[in-house]
């Protein structure tokens, strides 16, 4: 009955979802109740998320703050700096205004910054050179405390463990579901995988107290594990891993051919632009092929 029910759900998630080339794939988790438990298990104390200005709250003059720091409009201080960094994912960007935004509308900013938590990662590997386009996990939740808010991150390899970041996603949950999460984000980042070449996709608990499972492949893959928010990795093991799939565009480039020495036109064209260098010349494709010029005959003008 569970894997009816996983399949029913992944296939209406799924119908809804552009026509993509799919570069990688876990398949869809055999049964529920059954993969990694993410939350957040340790917060800082006595820290208000995103307070910029140091006034003791979170408000609409931080947003501004941090907000003027990513456009160039105001030069922060190396303090100011490291309180804009709300999801303390080491960039000042777009994410911490979202974070820092949802924590003003809900009122959970007091509870301090994720520490600790079980973070995974799960490797793959790019044949040729594509384009990164979406990417999808499945998770399986229950009563969310919190914001049910998750950071997904692209990373480079570095020894066999997630490396160097080269992207990063707020993922929200929603409660009392199992479901696939598809996020596209090639609308606003270009990122090209390079051919023949590992790299990682890791899931981090950003504001979630309660269980959120995200749940095992039927097969086995190569994965990774954290406990401090990707700040160190374990080794790499092999055995199920979180669902996932990514999706992305090769690029093909295609060698054109040498181009011939034959005189591919031959039409006899007279300029009559009595302004013009060639006026009453010649000035047809055939006079200027074998220069290595092209030539353009229009409204009595060459060029």
């Amino acid at each position: 009955m569970k894997r009816y029910f996983i399949t029913i759900l992944l296939f209406t998630v799924l119908i809804s979802q552009d026509d993509r080339s799919t570069l990688f794939s876990t398949g869809n988790p055999p049964d529920l109740g059954v993969g990694w438990d993410m939350r957040c298990t340790n917060f800082t104390e006595n820290e208000v998320v995103g307070d910029i200005n140091n006034d003791g709250g979170l408000d609409v003059m931080d947003i501004v703050s941090i907000v003027g720091f990513i456009i160039g409009d105001l030069d922060p201080t190396d303090e100011e700096a490291l309180a804009a960094d709300a999801n303390i994912d080491g960039a000042m960007d777009v994410l911490d205004v979202v974070l820092m935004v949802n924590i003003i509308l809900n009122g959970s900013g007091n509870s301090g910054l994720c520490e600790s938590g079980l973070s995974a990662a799960v490797r793959f590997s790019s044949s040729n050179e594509y384009t990164f386009e979406a990417f999808s996990v499945i998770f399986q939740t229950g009563d969310l405390e919190g914001e049910g808010l998750f950071e997904v991150r692209l990373h480079s390899d570095s020894n066999n463990s997630p490396g160097d970041i080269l992207g990063a996603w707020d993922l929200t949950l929603s409660d009392n579901t199992a479901r696939e999460y598809y996020v596209f984000i090639a609308d606003s980042d270009c990122i090209v995988l390079s051919p023949m070449t590992i790299y990682w996709l890791s899931v981090h608990p950003t504001n979630n107290q309660d269980e959120a499972i995200w749940l095992f492949s039927e097969d086995d893959y190569t994965y990774s594990t954290s406990e401090d928010m990707g700040a160190t990795w374990s080794d790499f093991l092999n055995g199920q891993v979180g669902c996932t799939k990514i999706f992305a565009e090769q690029i093909y480039d295609s060698s054109p051919p040498n181009p011939g020495l034959e005189i591919v036109y031959d039409w006899n064209l007279q300029d009559i632009n009595e302004n013009s260098d060639y006026f009453m010349q010649s000035i047809g494709p055939s006079t200027f092929i074998e220069q290595d010029f092209v030539s353009l005959y229009y409204f009595g003008k060459a060029g």
